[in-house]
C-alpha cells in the first residue's frame, strides 16, 4: 500500500462505515430475521390451536347428535330402498331405510342454542349400498344452520379510508405472500380433504369408540380453514343421520399471534442493534484505530519519525492481546531499525580506519627513499588489507546471521559430543609451545534443543579468545556442567589464564567492533564481531552468556588472575 492508500484510509475512517460493523449488525439481525420467519409457520400453534377446537366442535356434535337421536327419529317411516340396491343384495323382502324427521329437526334448530359456536349441517343416512355410501353430501342434506353465542358487541367502526389496513398488512403484499409461502402445503393438504370422505368415515366409525364419529380440517366453500367434527345419529347400532359441526377462524387466531410477535420483534430488533453498536465500539473501532496507527508506524518509518500504537492491553481480551503484539512488534522493528543505523555507522567507522592507513601508506610510498622504507610501508597496506578482508567478512556473517537463525531449524543437540569434538579439533591442530585446551566432561550427556552449527561456532568464538588472551604453555580449560532438578539449564564455561578484563568492560566486551586486545597481538587478527555475534545467537536460543573474572589467592589478592565466559541454555 502507497503513502496515498494510507492516508485515504484515516479520511474514510470518519466518515466510513466499518465493514465489520455492518458484519456485526447483520449477524445479530439474522437469528431475529429467522425468528420472524418462523413466526409465519407457527406449526405447533396452529395444530394445537387446530386440536381444541375440535375437542370443543366434537364435544358439541355428540351433543347436538344425542339430542337428535331423542326427539327427531322417525320411526313410523319407512322409505323404500331402490330396486337396484335390494337386486344387488339379494333380498327378496322390502327393506326400509332410516330416517330423521325433517320437521322435528327444524324444530330444533328452532331454539336458541346459547352455548354453541359454527356451523352445523344434519345428513340422512344414505339410501344406497354404494361404496362408498356418501358420494354427494348435498343429496342427504337436511339442515345447515350457523349457531353463534348469544352475545351483541357495539362498535364504532372508522372512517372507511382510516379504518384500511396498514400498507404491510394487506393482501397480496409481502406480509400475505410470507404467510401463503409457510402455509401452502398445510392448506394444500386440507384442500384435499371433503366433507364426503368425513361423512363415509364417521359411518364407517364404531360406536363403542371414546372419541366417536370422524375428524378433519377442511376448505369450506368459501376458502376458509375450518375444524370438521361428523358424528352418526344412532339409536341402538341403528344409524339413521350424522350431525357435521365445523367451526372457522384458525386463519385469525394465527394472524393474531404473529401480530403479536411484532412488538417482541421490533424490541428485539432494537436490542440488536444496540448490542452491535456496543459491539463495534469495543471491538470495531479499536481494530480501525490499530489499524491507522500502523499505516502510521509504516509512513513514520519512511518519514524517519516514531508513531505510539494505541493502548489496549488493559483489556483483558483478544484485542488487549492485539494492542501489546503490535506495540511489541513495533518495538521491535524500531530496535531493528536503531540496530542497523548504528551498525552501518560502526561499519563505516571501522573501515575507515584501514582505508586511511591504506591511504596514507599509499601516498608515502611514492617518496620513500630505501628500499627499507618502502618494504615497511608495503606491510602496513597488507596488514590493513588484511583486516579489511577480515572485517568484510564478519560483518557479512553478522548481517545474515538473524535471516539464518530464523530459517534454520532446532534440533536436539548433545552438547558434551558437540563440545569434546571441537576440543579434540584445536588439539589436533596446536601449534608447538601454544596454549592447550582441557575438556571437564560431565558424567552424563547433555542435550539442548538449537542450531548445532551455530552452537559450535559460539563455542569456537570462546575458546578464540581464550587462546588469544593466554600466555605461551598456558591452559584453555572447558567445563560443561548437566541440569539438575532445580536448575534445568545447561551450563558451558571457558576459563583462560590470560590478564582477565578491566570491570568497566566486562559488558561492553559484547558490543560490536570492541577490539581491546593484549600486547603482543597480531594486528588485524580480531574484527570484534565474535563476541557480539556469539551473543546473539545465545539470545535467540532462549539463554545467556556473560564473562566474569577469576580471582585466586596466587596473585596475593583480589586482582583477576583470568577471565570466565559463561554460557547458559535451557535444556531441552
Amino acid at each position: 500500500m502507497t503513502d496515498s492508500g494510507g492516508m485515504v484510509r484515516r479520511r474514510r475512517a470518519r466518515v466510513a462505515i466499518s465493514r465489520l460493523t455492518v458484519t456485526i449488525v447483520l449477524a445479530n439481525l439474522i437469528a431475529l430475521v429467522i425468528l420472524l420467519l418462523g413466526s409465519f409457520a407457527l406449526t405447533q400453534y396452529r395444530d394445537g390451536l387446530v386440536q381444541a377446537k375440535l375437542e370443543g366442535v366434537r364435544a358439541q356434535a355428540q351433543i347436538i347428535a344425542d339430542v337428535l337421536a331423542q326427539v327427531a327419529i322417525d320411526e313410523s317411516s319407512c322409505q323404500p330402498v331402490e330396486e337396484a340396491d335390494i337386486i344387488a343384495q339379494g333380498e327378496e323382502t322390502t327393506l326400509c331405510s332410516l330416517a330423521l324427521s325433517q320437521r322435528d329437526v327444524r324444530e330444533v334448530f328452532n331454539r336458541v342454542w346459547d352455548s354453541f359456536e359454527g356451523r352445523v349441517r344434519i345428513f340422512n343416512a344414505p339410501q344406497t349400498f354404494d361404496d362408498p355410501p356418501v358420494a354427494d353430501a348435498n343429496i342427504l342434506l337436511i339442515e345447515d344452520v350457523v349457531l353463534r353465542e348469544d352475545e351483541i358487541v357495539a362498535q364504532n367502526l372508522p372512517p372507511i379510508e382510516e379504518g384500511a389496513a396498514p400498507a404491510l398488512l394487506r393482501d397480496g403484499d409481502v406480509w400475505q405472500i410470507l404467510t401463503d409461502i409457510f402455509a401452502r402445503d398445510y392448506r394444500e393438504a386440507a384442500a384435499r380433504r371433503t366433507i364426503e370422505s368425513e361423512l363415509n368415515a364417521a359411518l364407517a366409525s364404531s360406536p363403542f369408540a371414546g372419541e366417536r364419529g370422524a375428524t378433519s380440517v377442511r376448505i369450506n366453500e368459501e376458502g376458509e380453514l375450518v375444524a370438521s367434527v361428523s358424528v352418526p345419529i344412532r339409536r341402538v347400532q341403528a344409524i339413521y343421520g350424522l350431525v357435521t359441526a365445523e367451526i372457522g377462524g384458525i386463519d385469525e387466531l394465527v394472524e393474531e399471534a404473529r401480530l403479536a410477535i411484532l412488538p417482541f420483534f421490533g424490541l428485539a430488533v432494537a436490542a440488536g442493534i444496540l448490542s452491535s453498536l456496543m459491539l463495534t465500539t469495543t471491538i470495531a473501532q479499536p481494530i480501525r484505530q490499530l489499524a491507522i496507527a500502523a499505516d502510521r508506524v509504516r509512513e513514520g518509518i519512511a518519514a524517519a519519525g516514531r508513531v505510539r500504537i494505541p493502548d489496549f492491553t488493559t483489556r483483558k481480551d483478544e484485542i488487549g492481546e492485539l494492542s501489546g503484539s503490535l506495540k511489541l512488534m513495533t518495538q521491535a522493528i524500531y530496535e531493528r531499525i536503531d540496530a542497523i543505523e548504528s551498525f552501518a555507522a560502526d561499519v563505516s567507522h571501522e573501515l575507515k580506519n584501514p582505508l586511511t592507513s591504506i591511504r596514507s601508506a599509499a601516498e608515502t610510498l611514492s617518496i620513500a627513499k630505501t628500499p627499507e622504507q618502502q618494504e615497511k610501508l608495503l606491510a602496513v597496506i597488507q596488514k590493513d588489507v588484511a583486516r579489511m578482508d577480515r572485517l568484510i567478512t564478519d560483518i557479512s556473517n553478522a548481517s545474515r546471521l538473524d535471516a539464518e537463525l530464523a530459517r534454520e531449524s532446532r534440533d536436539a543437540v548433545d552438547l558434551s559430543k558437540l563440545v569434546n569434538d571441537i576440543v579434540t579439533m584445536y588439539g589436533d591442530i596446536a601449534k608447538e609451545g601454544a596454549a592447550h585446551i582441557v575438556f571437564h566432561e560431565p558424567l552424563q550427556e547433555v542435550y539442548v534443543l538449537g542450531n548445532p552449527s551455530a552452537l559450535g561456532q559460539v563455542i569456537r568464538n570462546l575458546i578464540d579468545n581464550a587462546l588469544s588472551f593466554s600466555p605461551p604453555g598456558g591452559e584453555v580449560r572447558v567445563r560443561l556442567e548437566a541440569p539438575t532438578g532445580r536448575t534445568p539449564i545447561a551450563r558451558i564455561e571457558v576459563e583462560d589464564d590470560g590478564p582477565g578484563i578491566p570491570p568497566d568492560n566486562l559488558e561492553a566486551l559484547f558490543q560490536r567492533f570492541y577490539t581491546k586486545r593484549p600486547k603482543g597481538s597480531d594486528f588485524g587478527n580480531n574484527s570484534g564481531l565474535g563476541l557480539a555475534i556469539s551473543r546473539q545467537i545465545i539470545n535467540s536460543h532462549g539463554g545467556r552468556i556473560y564473562v566474569e573474572n577469576r580471582a585466586g589467592p596466587a596473585a596475593g589478592a583480589d586482582a583477576p588472575t583470568g577471565a570466565r565466559f559463561v554460557v547458559e541454555l535451557p535444556a531441552d
